[in-house]
Formats: structure tokens, C-alpha cells, sequence
């Protein structure tokens, strides 16, 4: 479990706030962001960012790790916490964190709450878990099936739950008020309640309450079903919390929630039906005749599905757009170590203007000397026919091409030296201190070189 300690971020500089957010925005396509990556996104000194990378990796808010052969830093959950709550604080959401109240396979939540004095609930997603890494198959958060990270996949579900939390509040469903959302971190009402698990049956005031709590939450999986067009997946005791006073549920944890159309979705109507049935019988000891079926629910009410999606894809693309914006400067840097052709591109030749000014000079000097020799030729043979002596036949010395051929073929032959200069300098950086492999081979011939000069030993390594 991660423990959640927050006394430092009222200690961290914007320089270490930036350096993390370039390692989160290199583990987009990186799995470990290599140095000069996290220098050319923050735009900081590389003097500085090795101070800041210290006490980051000291802090453990990232992590560095180097293998075989890539070495490079990453994002912790620790690090990605205080991202989000860095911004959830600047826009004055939350002004601090207490205890944690809840643990579960997907999440942690925690208490907060704001400059006003209102209590609120913060939820921080954390997929990866040992106890619940079957993500892809029982989730469907990427819907382009590719890999990623747990942190990725993280921010995806809160949201993704974000989004279900808006459209069932809008539609005055019974769940928590959904506040705001960053990242990994959801904030949402607290409801001043305890869990259907925890309610006992002397907590209830009468016989007649859990039959009247029993339909309430029938009602409500087929609410959900009938007037949204989804199902929620889970709905448990785990997921329920009751209102003491009113014994009124408020339904919670939604990142599951599946359409009516899914392939699975009878199945798991069945297994919430089933949930709740076999909860009252075991704690309550009440049995009902009214068991819902999935062939009572109205399928051709798919409005609110549409709505759902249409909200998903715009959060979607909102998610895109402000990442585009803040990796408009990664675009003309390095993205991977391995890719010569890349590094070749991060810095432009030189500008245009200057070129043509180059060659413009160079055909002038070439035009004059033209000039002169002919001019020369000319004089001398004039003087040669006036004393009545000729040896010999003369030729012309003028160019055969034209000036814009001159100028292609200077520019050409600019532009491949500059390129053979730059992969030059690419090529040593790939295969100099930037490679781990080579590193470690370098210090284990060093480490045996040493060792044969112990025992006297003249035999050269190579």
C-alpha cells in the first residue's frame, strides 16, 4: 500500500514540479525517459537538473533504473500523487489531506478538504496491484488495445469514472457529488454514512426496512439499466453506502460500469442481482420474490449509452489537445536513443537566406575570374597576331554551367557534409556514455585489465 505522506510538497520548487511532469511526459512513449529527454522537455540547465534529479530519486517521487541496455528515470505512484494534487491545490480545490479511509485492489481514498471548512473525498487510482493485474481483460479502458504503463491506465480509469459520475449526477441519481479531476485523482462528495457491509441488522429501526432497503436497490439496478442503458458491474455491499438516517444508498465506484450491448452484460447483471440477493438472505435473513431478470430491461432505450460515449471520446480528446500543447517542444527533440535519424533532425540547417548569399557570392567571384581569364586570353592573342607569331590553338576557359546549376550543386554538397558531421556527433552520443551496455562492458575491461597487472601478466585485452 502507498502511504501517502504530503509534507513535502509545501517544500517543492517549480524546477522539480517541471522535471517531473517531463518524465511524465516522456513515459508516454518511453518506459524509461533517458536525461537528455527530461532536459530538452523542461528546458532547464543540465547543471541544475541533475541536482533536482537527485533529490527527486532520493525523495522517491521518481525512480532511476538501468538495465542492460537503456538506463533512465520514471514516474512512482509517490511522484504522480503529488503532481495532482500540486494542481488540485493551485486551483484551490483541496487545501489539505488527512487519513486514509478506504483501501481497495483498484484504489485508495483519502480524506480532504478546502479553505471554506468542506469535507470532501479523494480517490487515487492504482492499477497494478498484485492483486488485481488482469486489467486488460476485465477492463476496458484502451480501446486501441495497445500496452502501456499502470500509471497511464490509472488516469485513464479516474477518467473514465469521472465521466459516468457527471452524467448519473446530472440525472439526479443517488451518488456522490463528483467535484474535480486530475489525473489519477478524483475528488467527489463525502457521504456521511456507513457500508452496506457494516450495517447490522440491529441498526436497522424495523422489520419492514430491509425489505424497503432491499427494493431501493433493485430499483436502482434497474434504473440504471433501463434509463442510462449500462450496468454497473459490481454492485455489491462493498460498493453501497447507507445513509443512517434515511437508510437511503448512494451508489459509488463506477469505473466498470459496462453498456447493455456488451457481449458479457447478462452475465453480469446477473451477478449484481445475485450479490445483493444472497447479502439480505445471509445478514438479514429476508427473501424476496422480486428477482429482476435481464429480459425485463428495456434494450432499445441506448440514448443515454450514446451520451456516455460522446462524453468519454470528449474527455478523450480534451486529454489530447492539452497534451499536444505541452509537448510542442518534445516534437524537435531527441525521442529515442536508438534513433540516429531522429537526432539528426533536432537541430535545422542553416537558414535559407544565408545559403543563397553564400552561393550568390561564390558564382560572382567565379563569373569575375571568367572574365578575367578571357579578358587575358584575348590580350594575348592580339599581341601574339600583331609581332606575326601563332603557336598553337586556344580555347575557351568559360564555364559550362549555369549559374542555378552552380548553386543546386554547391547546396547539395553543403547539405551532405553538415549531415555527415551530424551523424557523426549522433552516433558517438548513442555508442559513448548514453549506452549502459557498452558502460559496464567498458568497467569490466578496465576491472580485468587491472586484475592481470596484479599478477603480472602482459597479455593485452582487446
Amino acid at each position: 500500500m502507498v502511504k501517502l505522506d504530503v509534507s513535502l510538497i509545501r517544500y517543492m520548487s517549480a524546477d522539480e514540479v517541471r522535471v517531473m511532469t517531463a518524465v511524465e511526459m516522456g513515459m508516454k512513449n518511453h518506459e524509461l525517459v533517458p536525461k537528455p529527454l527530461i532536459i530538452s522537455i523542461s528546458s532547464l540547465r543540465s547543471g541544475s537538473i541533475s541536482k533536482v534529479l537527485l533529490k527527486l530519486t532520493q525523495n522517491k517521487l521518481i525512480s532511476y533504473e538501468r538495465g542492460k541496455r537503456f538506463d533512465g528515470y520514471r514516474l512512482t505512484y509517490k511522484g504522480y500523487d503529488f503532481l495532482a494534487l500540486n494542481v488540485l491545490s493551485n486551483r484551490e480545490v483541496i487545501t489539505g489531506i488527512g487519513n486514509q479511509i478506504g483501501v481497495g485492489k483498484e484504489s485508495d481514498v483519502y480524506v480532504g478538504g478546502d479553505a471554506n471548512g468542506r469535507t470532501f473525498a479523494i480517490k487515487m487510482h492504482r492499477l497494478g496491484r498484485t492483486c488485481f493485474r488482469t486489467v486488460s481483460t476485465k477492463r476496458d479502458y484502451q480501446k486501441n488495445g495497445h500496452k502501456t504503463n499502470w500509471i497511464y491506465l490509472s488516469r485513464l480509469a479516474a477518467k473514465r469514472e469521472m465521466a459516468f459520475m457527471r452524467l448519473l449526477y446530472d440525472s439526479h441519481v443517488s451518488i456522490p457529488e463528483p467535484i474535480d479531476c486530475n489525473r489519477h485523482c478524483l475528488v467527489m462528495e463525502l457521504i456521511d454514512g456507513i457500508l452496506l457491509n457494516h450495517l447490522s441488522r440491529d441498526q436497522l429501526q424495523s422489520e419492514d426496512d430491509a425489505k424497503v432497503l432491499y427494493e431501493k436497490l433493485m430499483g436502482l439496478i434497474m434504473r440504471l439499466a433501463n434509463d442510462f442503458g449500462v450496468i454497473h458491474g459490481d454492485f455489491n455491499e462493498f460498493n453501497i453506502i447507507i445513509k443512517l438516517e434515511t437508510l437511503e444508498p448512494v451508489l459509488i465506484d463506477f469505473p466498470q460500469m459496462i453498456s447493455i450491448s456488451h457481449s458479457s452484460a447478462q452475465t453480469y447483471f446477473d451477478r449484481d442481482v445475485k450479490c445483493i440477493v444472497d447479502f439480505f438472505a445471509k445478514r438479514y435473513g429476508y427473501e424476496s420474490d422480486f428477482i429482476p431478470g435481464f429480459e425485463a430491461i428495456d434494450k432499445e432505450n441506448g440514448d443515454k449509452v450514446n451520451e456516455i460515449n460522446a462524453l468519454e471520446d470528449f474527455e478523450e480528446e480534451e486529454e489530447e489537445v492539452s497534451d499536444e500543447e505541452e509537448v510542442a517542444e518534445e516534437d524537435n527533440v531527441v525521442l529515442s536513443d536508438r534513433k540516429v535519424d531522429e537526432r539528426l533532425t533536432e537541430e535545422p540547417f542553416d537558414s535559407q537566406k544565408d545559403s543563397e548569399n553564400q552561393l550568390t557570392e561564390v558564382i560572382e567571384r567565379l563569373e569575375v575570374k571568367d572574365a578575367t581569364n578571357g579578358s587575358k586570353l584575348s590580350d594575348n592573342e592580339d599581341n601574339k597576331s600583331s609581332n606575326g607569331s601563332f603557336s598553337g590553338g586556344a580555347t575557351s576557359v568559360a564555364t559550362t554551367f549555369t549559374p542555378q546549376e552552380i548553386k543546386e550543386k554547391l547546396r547539395k554538397e553543403k547539405k551532405s557534409k553538415d549531415l555527415r558531421v551530424k551523424t557523426r556527433k549522433a552516433k558517438k552520443d548513442i555508442k559513448g556514455d548514453n549506452c549502459a551496455f557498452l558502460r559496464r562492458r567498458k568497467d569490466d575491461l578496465t576491472t580485468l585489465r587491472d586484475d592481470l597487472k596484479a599478477y603480472n601478466c602482459e597479455k593485452d585485452i582487446y
